[in-house]
């Protein structure tokens, strides 16, 4: 993670950060203080860290669904044509 408007969210109401690493154990969620919007990142995504921008103004279990529908469970796999 990179950037001081960037701030970690480990606490919240709904444990959403802590709900989201049940999705993918990579996931971490920032809050944006000049976007002023909730990000979810992950630890392993190489460049660019951010996977999705939370689309509600609030952690809640919106963000979950949301995570569930959005992943991509074979992103940054080898596909057996790679693997050579």
């Amino acid at each position: 993670m990179s950037g001081e408007h960037l701030r970690p969210v480990t606490d919240d109401l709904y444990f959403i950060a802590s709900r989201l690493k049940e999705i993918d154990p990579t996931y971490y969620v920032v809050y944006n203080l000049i976007k002023l919007r909730y990000e979810v990142h992950s630890k392993e995504q190489r460049g660019n860290t951010l996977c999705f921008v939370v689309p509600y103004g609030n952690l809640d279990a919106r963000t979950i669904e949301y995570a569930k529908r959005t992943r991509n469970p074979s992103f940054g796999k080898a596909r057996s044509w790679q693997r050579r």
